[in-house]
């Protein structure tokens, strides 16, 4: 049984089909440039209202990017989603959609997005949604910012190592393309030190960040992953982390660049909660 009607249901599961042979076409990393004006959103976890708003606001921005992390913790991932596809198989080169830790089985069987697509679409579509998951990219270069969700890995020296990556891999499997996923800033640390997050996740300290950005001409990191209100900044303000979310009681985060100067959006409680009453 699933509580959303056939119509729905047929309806989110084309675009989920449509949306995961376009990231089958796209490589591990996407070279997007210059975007004068972009917009930079973290982990979302359901929050659609927050993706609602980037937009019904930044549209008329020259690329969004979405960090990963669109579902578990919060019961609307598939709604999130929704939003998030529907844009992106309308602009593709503008809307952008990387992959998280949460976009894998290994995160949804614990934190709730299996059990949302059991109770609204049936248990046999899940699959739909590994596959999915699966095809999109690890990684964007915008602006010379490698966009990324968690951040370099131990045997990632050149951002080329990115493109040559295999998709789809369903965990993934690759040790690089899950330490991208799962690592972790810290910028009191030197080199890669294991992570509290678990086997095979690790900490990268300021000296191998900065080395691996001078080895690749790159400004900084753009990433999402770990909780913050709003948003962090470190390393020489060159690493930051941005929080979409309001999961954690914290405010949702958007990060806007226009040329070389970043601003902060900050959505409170009072926004998310007149817009779960629409």
């Amino acid at each position: 049984m699933s509580s959303w009607p056939q119509e729905r249901r047929d309806s989110l599961l084309e675009l989920v089909r449509k949306s995961r042979e376009i990231f089958s076409s796209m490589k591990p990393l996407l070279r997007v440039g210059d975007r004068p004006r972009a917009v930079f959103v973290g982990d979302t976890h359901g929050a659609f209202m927050v993706t609602k708003y980037v937009f019904e606001n930044f549209s008329d921005y020259d690329a969004i990017v979405f960090l990963g992390d669109y579902v578990d913790r919060e019961p609307y991932g598939l709604e999130n989603l929704e939003i998030i596809l529907s844009h992106f198989v309308e602009n593709k080169d503008k809307v952008i959609v990387l992959r998280g830790n949460h976009e894998s089985p290994l995160t949804n069987e614990y934190y709730g997005f299996r059990a949302e697509v059991r109770e609204k679409l049936g248990d046999e579509n899940y699959k739909e949604f590994v596959d999915l998951f699966s095809e999109m990219p690890y990684a964007a270069i915008v602006n010379n910012y490698l966009c990324v969700h968690g951040g370099i890995a131990r045997n990632l020296k050149n951002v080329q190592q990115i493109e040559e990556l295999k998709k789809p891999d369903i965990i993934p499997e690759d040790e690089i393309a899950f330490e991208m996923l799962w690592n972790d800033p810290r910028e009191e640390l030197d080199g890669f030190v294991p992570n509290i997050r678990g086997e095979g996740t690790f900490f990268y300290g300021k000296d191998v960040t900065l080395e691996f950005l001078k080895e690749n001409s790159l400004k900084g990191i753009i990433r999402g992953h770990e909780v913050a209100d709003g948003f962090r900044s470190e390393i020489d303000e060159r690493v930051i982390t941005v929080f979409s979310s309001r999961y954690h009681k914290m405010r949702a985060g958007i990060l806007l660049q226009d040329g070389e100067k970043f601003n902060m959006v900050y959505l409170d409680e009072e926004f998310l909660l007149k817009g779960d009453k629409s």
